[in-house]
């Protein structure tokens, strides 16, 4: 029998060839097309190059497949099941150490994923770093106001108030998504608002403060822009930490503050509206409190 001598160069060519990427990039999409190129064409332009990109495509109508020929990307389909699933197919289907979420109609300015690399090379300190944002509506840049300045450390607080941290900004340790938990699949909505909570229970947040995730919003798409009394999801994520012992006295009474009030304009809006289906569940919080 021929013996087949393998070279050690071939051997080195092939290990490099299988290496995993230290990044792993997840666009969720629904029928979204030109942004969807428009958040690729800002990954095409990092700096940082050791990355995989998942498209996620949550059972589009539109042929999303047919505008990723140029962009080298893996393409993956879901059945609809909301953008909370198809981010954790991604996370289910990637590779890297580090995960990194792309909403299809956000953007990356050049070196965010650079900077957010070296911020985990210089700090052991936190598992997960978010960025400052560029706000765009209907091509304007609109100033963020106070509520809305971003911050790092234990921010635990800070995020009982609103949605602290955008998804598109986030670089994060798989390790730490095996802690927490992925995404509730049972949110339709303010499922990030959720997941951050989870996270800023436990851990330190670290921040950029120079503005390298590039929001688009104001379109008729979002999912903010489709649900009403999305503070009855936030009152859900929020109401699971009522026993969390793992906060502090003043973060205790930053969320039971935070459940009073969402509460109560929840409950008005209710009976404002004679819509009484969650009002039950509503209330049984707020007794707690």
């Amino acid at each position: 029998m021929a013996i087949r001598f393998v070279s050690l160069t071939n051997i080195s060519q092939a290990l490099k060839h299988l290496k995993m990427p230290s990044v792993s990039i997840v666009i969720p999409v629904y029928n979204r097309i030109q942004p969807l190129v428009r958040a690729l064409q800002s990954l095409q332009q990092q700096t940082f190059k050791d990355f995989e990109i998942l498209v996620v495509d949550d059972h589009s109508t539109l042929d999303i497949r047919s505008v990723l020929k140029e962009f080298p990307v893996r393409y993956l389909k879901t059945v609809g099941k909301g953008v909370s699933a198809a981010r954790n197919t991604g996370i289910q289907a990637s590779s890297a150490e580090f995960v990194a979420f792309l909403d299809s109609d956000d953007e990356w300015t050049a070196s965010k994923l650079e900077k957010q690399m070296e911020y985990f090379s210089l700090s052991s300190s936190s598992s997960i770093v978010h960025t400052n944002e560029i706000w765009i509506r209907e091509g304007q840049t609109v100033k963020q106001s106070s509520k809305h300045q971003k911050a790092g450390g234990r921010i635990f607080s800070e995020c009982t108030k609103l949605c602290f941290i955008a998804p598109s900004s986030v670089l994060i340790r798989r390790s730490l998504l095996e802690r927490v938990g992925n995404f509730d699949e049972s949110f339709p909505v303010c499922e990030d608002f959720d997941l951050w909570l989870r996270i800023a229970a436990i851990e330190d947040v670290g921040f950029l403060s120079e503005a390298l995730t590039i929001k688009h919003g104001g379109h008729k798409d979002q999912l903010s822009m489709q649900y009403h009394s999305m503070d009855l999801w936030r009152i859900r994520a929020l109401a699971k930490h009522l026993n969390n012992q793992s906060l502090t006295a003043n973060e205790q009474k930053a969320l039971r503050e935070s459940l009073m009030q969402k509460c109560e304009i929840l409950m008005k809006g209710f009976e404002k509206h004679q819509n009484f289906e969650h009002l039950d569940e509503v209330r049984s919080v707020s007794l707690k409190l």
